[in-house]
């Protein structure tokens, strides 16, 4: 027969079992908040999500075309075949925002080997070297988050103005710039990648991508673009109706599609190559951006190993250089770019297209101070080639009355010493927003 239990072990197991149960409730009330906690935290991270449009970095179905509205297209991708590499290590699909990624596939050097870059022409060129690196070919391409223009749209709205229902959201993720379109409730993410231009005039963003379908990198230009003068977003030049006049089946109300041949066009007269792995490609990877020494004087290496060497002056030479420089040579090269006349349809050069006033090359051309060959009038004759193009005009005008006013060259009779450029290279507004000098010299009554 068991002994009953004397009061002070049945205090004592009072005492245990209020402990335990005490022990218990404070741990599941824990529990519970804890449970509750991460329930709001995910809530509120995938809030923050949805809001922003950050999406995982993936590479596109096979079939998809860059034109399907998806909101998981994000770039620039490299092809499958082409190993990553992300500064921060794996991510959790869907819950950060992607960051820039670096490629770690070797350069094929057979294009690149003789470029020598800015820093090494600055060794004996410091002057050129400075006055460029404040000049708009410094800086015409970049990435996109890292621009002015994209801290200035970070977080701001924007209204399409040809279309008002539809906003554009901006914001600034690493070196992207993430536009997100919200139509009719729904939202759509595009990445941005590069700003094209200088910003003298305005910026226009691209975003690019790898089809794995076709095997080729395609882009996006996005629909607005940011215009200086004005300080505002608006449709980019050529997408919108006032531009183009009627629908094209590469243009909706999220931008213009580029193909690869588009895309690297488009890329080739903001970059020094666009690829170093194949001539007329486009590879972001070895991309190398912006108008430096060596798109126009061309590679560098034999000129800096001869001049090391203390060559002769005659075997300094380069493609583009000073004694090179005629006027046609001038025009030619700068003219790539800058379009000259055999680049543009002959229907399209006639006086009262305003439109041409953007292609300076081509003024120059049509123009009789050129084309009489009396002057040996160039694009140098005005502008220093390395830096920022000047807004003074007495330079401007003393280049032409320095030319006028010697034996058996006409003057003008209006103002033989005045403002030259005002009446015969007036500005012109082109696509309803910028402002270009025309470089077609002539006599106002012809353009009246």
């Amino acid at each position: 027969m068991r002994k009953p239990a004397s009061p002070l072990r049945l205090i004592s197991l009072i005492r245990i079992s209020t402990i335990i149960t005490i022990g218990l409730s404070v741990t599941f009330l824990l529990l519970g908040m804890s449970h509750s906690t991460d329930k709001t935290k995910t809530r509120s991270k995938q809030v923050r999500i949805d809001l922003v449009a950050f999406h995982p970095q993936q590479i596109e179905n096979p079939g998809t075309s860059i034109s399907e509205k998806s909101t998981e297209r994000v770039g620039p991708l490299a092809p499958p075949s082409v190993q990553f590499i992300d500064e921060l290590g794996p991510k959790t699909p869907g819950m950060e925002p992607p960051r820039l990624q670096k490629i770690s596939a070797q350069a094929n050097d057979t294009i690149v080997k003789n470029l020598v870059g800015n820093k090494v022409c600055a060794e004996c060129h410091p002057g050129e070297h400075a006055l460029h690196a404040g000049s708009g070919h410094a800086r015409t391409l970049k990435p996109a988050g890292k621009t002015a223009v994209a801290r200035k749209l970070n977080g701001k709205i924007n209204r399409d103005t040809e279309n008002p229902d539809i906003l554009w959201q901006y914001l600034v993720a690493g070196n992207r710039l993430e536009a997100q379109q919200i139509k009719d409730g729904k939202q759509t993410c595009f990445p941005l990648d590069y700003a094209v231009g200088s910003g003298e005039h305005g910026i226009t963003f691209m975003g690019v991508s790898y089809n794995p379908r076709i095997q080729q990198f395609v882009g996006m230009e996005h629909r607005l673009s940011y215009y200086t003068s004005s300080d505002h977003m608006d449709i980019t030049p050529g997408q919108g109706e006032r531009d183009r006049g009627s629908k094209n089946p590469g243009f909706d109300d999220q931008g213009r599609v580029l193909d690869k041949t588009s895309l690297t066009k488009c890329l080739e007269c903001h970059a020094t190559i666009t690829s170093a792995k194949k001539v007329g490609d486009f590879d972001p990877s070895t991309m190398v951006p912006n108008v430096s020494c060596e798109r126009c004087h061309g590679p560098g290496k034999d000129h800096v190993e001869a001049a090391r060497r203390g060559d002769p002056e005659f075997k300094l030479l380069m493609p583009l250089g000073v004694a090179s420089a005629t006027p046609a040579s001038q025009i030619r090269e700068c003219g790539t770019c800058h379009r000259r006349l055999d680049l543009l349809p002959p229907n399209m050069v006639h006086e009262d297209n305003h439109e041409l006033a953007r292609f300076q090359p081509l003024g120059l051309q049509v123009s009789a101070c050129f084309n009489e060959g009396k002057s040996g009038l160039k694009c140098t004759t005005c502008h220093d080639p390395h830096g920022k193009v000047s807004n003074k005009r007495d330079g401007y005008n003393n280049a032409c009355i320095n030319c006028h006013t010697e034996t058996g060259r006409s003057k003008c009779k209006v103002e033989p010493k005045g403002d030259c450029i005002n009446c015969h290279m007036p500005k012109r507004t082109v696509s309803e927003v910028f402002k270009f000098t025309d470089h077609w010299i002539r006599s106002p009554k012809k353009t009246d």
